[in-house]
Order: structure tokens, then sequence, then C-alpha cells
């Protein structure tokens, strides 16, 4: 294992995502099975340790994954489910503070869904992204995610809406055009949430009715009717002060 620089596992670490922004599949694959093989062998890990198993059983399961080894990863995920509970009590018996620094539980959630997702077990898929929204209400990707699985059968499109809505404005962001919840949950891109809401705007008049605001404010934007990010911008012009200082000097 030292040939990987396991002297440092978060230099180790670092290398493997590193790698894996890369493409570099089948070197992450090797580095992250010894790695993770290496720190489950450690009975007695303390929890920075079981901090990195935690990270490096999250890019196992997903380089398998990209690398079609289903079974793999399925029983990698399970494995970092399994670990991830044991980290969270570890932190909360001892630094409390840091389990907000955890990665979000309901990012695993999706992750862990789309490993089931491309080994074709599309109800186990559903479980997971659907866990991932009850955690995090609004969560846009994790309904996406369902809608997309279930296809045109979906009975989801309803609570997309609603979470699009819930949304606020579209924002223009590096020439792409994005819903941003303000809860927490992660932006998502508004060509996904069109193709599904306007696929079902004949059952839920939700669907119709957010697809054609979203087409409008991106008509505006494009026009230069409205900023980029009406959010910002109103949050900006509240800073503005409401007078001329200099006309009272």
């Amino acid at each position: 294992m030292s040939m990987f620089g396991m002297s440092d596992p978060n230099q180790t670490l670092s290398q493997m995502i590193r790698y894996f922004e890369e493409q570099r599949y089948e070197m992450v694959e090797v580095m992250s099975s010894e790695f993770t093989d290496l720190l489950l062998s450690q009975k007695s890990r303390d929890a920075a340790a079981q901090t990195l198993l935690v990270k490096g059983l999250r890019i196992l399961s997903e380089v398998l994954s990209r690398r079609k080894k289903h079974k793999l990863a399925i029983k990698a995920s399970s494995v970092l489910q399994r670990e991830r509970k044991k980290l969270e009590k570890m932190l909360f018996q001892s630094a409390p503070h840091l389990l907000q620094k955890l990665t979000p539980m309901e990012e695993d959630m999706r992750c862990i869904g789309t490993v089931y997702l491309a080994s074709g077990k599309k109800r186990k898929a559903v479980k997971f992204f659907l866990k991932a929204h009850k955690i995090q209400h609004g969560n846009l990707l994790a309904m996406v995610s369902v809608c997309q699985t279930e296809g045109d059968a979906t009975k989801h499109c309803k609570t997309l809406a609603n979470d699009v809505q819930q949304a606020g404005p579209v924002i223009l962001e590096n020439g792409q055009y994005w819903l941003k919840p303000e809860g927490g949950a992660k932006s998502a891109q508004i060509d996904s949430i069109l193709a599904i809401m306007e696929s079902c705007i004949q059952k839920h008049p939700e669907c119709k009715e957010q697809s054609e605001r979203i087409r409008q404010e991106c008509s505006d934007i494009s026009e230069g009717i409205t900023a980029a990010n009406a959010r910002l911008q109103s949050a900006m012009d509240t800073l503005q002060p409401k007078h001329d200082y200099y006309e009272y000097s």
C-alpha cells in the first residue's frame, strides 16, 4: 500500500479524487479498494480514520459503478451506509459539532440510488432518491431522478412542480439556466426539469404553470428585462441607501 503513499492517507485520498476527476477510473478503483480494505482491517479506528474510510467508500462505490462492476458497487454502497452510521455515532459522542461538516446524508442517498439505477434496479434506486428527498424537502436533483427513473408512469410530477415553485426565480450562471433552492439543496439545471414537467402538463396544471414560468423567466433574462440573478439583485437593492447622503451635507 505504500506505493500509493499510504504513509499519508489524506494525501492518498486527495490523489484518488484528482484521478477520479481526470477519469483515470482503473487506477482509482485499485487505489480505493486497497485504501478501504486497509482501513477496514484496522479494528479500532478513531473518528479521523473512520472519516477517511467513509470518504474512500464513497469514491469506491462510484468508481465501481462507472466501471460497470455493479454487484461490487452495490456491496461498497452498503458498506458505505454501515460505516457512515458508525462515524455519525462516533462524532455524536466525541465531537457533535463536526456532524454538520459531513457530506449531507441526502447526497449519499442520491449517489447510492444512482449506483442501483446503473445496475438496472430501478425500484431500489427510486427508494433511495425518495429517501434523499425526504431528508431534504425541495431537493430538486433527487425528485428529478425519481421522475426520470419512473418515466411517463411517474406520480411525482406534482411534487417536482411544487419544489420548482419553492426554488424561486431562474438564475443564469456560466451560460446555463439554473434553479437554486434556498434551503441548502444543490442547484439544478432547468433542461431536465422542463422535459419532465412538459410531459405532464395534461395531468397536472401545476406542471404547466411552472414550466411556462421557467420559460418566461429565461426569456426575460436573455432579453435583459430581468437580472441574471434576481434574488441576488433584490438583496443588493435592499442594501442601497434610500437617500443620497450628500444632499444633507
